[in-house]
């Protein structure tokens, strides 16, 4: 990447430093199946409306601007569990836990990576999250490396939203071409980022192909991607 003259590295969060490549809603629902709150496929469309229920439940009455991990987790899965009529605590408390382990191992996983990359580029996050972003890097002593963080909830965009990435340019105080911005989705990061003119990597396990302008496994292929540049 040094031979692009890159100067930042701009991460997604959510489906990108906490799993790479695997969204939530996708974390969630596999979860749900595997403690067998949901046993079949035709379900699943009702989970979707769920789990956006859920999502826009949080952000819009605020609550977990203050929360941790976990306890966003849960109160992510209580408000799924309410729209689908699911009464079984003991089995959402399970869920809750196991979404948080796997998304934990990831951010722990990637504290050396980061560290690294710290050392080369400077570090940013543009989010659509919940308010409580920067809660959860604390949390997993992440912050120190990133220069800004713009969660969704506190900047009043969205991506795809071109006013969230234009605003992390403002922020970074440089030429487009000289900022890579690293997501998993097509449409929420890497067009947006590619129109307005910064590089692209996509995290995404099974994709090879696709609109960015490379396209690894996981975050953790970074440091070897680097290298060879």
């Amino acid at each position: 990447m040094d031979d692009l003259q890159v100067k930042w590295m701009l991460f997604d969060f959510g489906g990108c430093l906490d799993s790479d490549g695997i969204h939530s809603r996708t974390l969630f629902l596999e979860q749900f199946v595997k403690h067998h709150l949901i046993t079949n496929e035709k379900e699943y469309p009702a989970f979707q409306d769920a789990y956006t229920y859920s999502d826009r439940k949080v952000i819009t009455e605020s609550l977990v601007v203050n929360s941790l991990l976990l306890e966003m987790n849960t109160k992510m899965c209580h408000f799924i569990a309410e729209k689908l009529e699911i009464t079984d605590t003991i089995a959402l408390s399970k869920v809750a836990s196991s979404i948080s382990e796997i998304q934990a191992r990831y951010l722990t996983r990637n504290q050396s990576i980061l560290k690294n990359l710290w050392g080369r580029y400077q570090l940013g996050i543009i989010s659509n999250f919940s308010g409580n972003l920067t809660r959860i890097l604390d949390e997993f002593s992440l912050s120190s490396y990133f220069s800004f963080v713009l969660d969704s909830y506190h900047v009043g965009h969205s991506k795809p939203a071109l006013e969230i990435f234009q605003l992390a340019i403002q922020t970074c105080r440089v030429q487009p071409s000289e900022i890579c911005f690293i997501g998993d989705n097509i449409d929420r990061d890497i067009a947006p980022a590619k129109h307005l003119g910064m590089k692209t990597i996509l995290i995404r396990p099974t994709l090879k192909n696709s609109m960015a302008d490379y396209t690894l496994a996981s975050v953790e292929d970074l440091l070897m991607f680097i290298q060879m540049k």
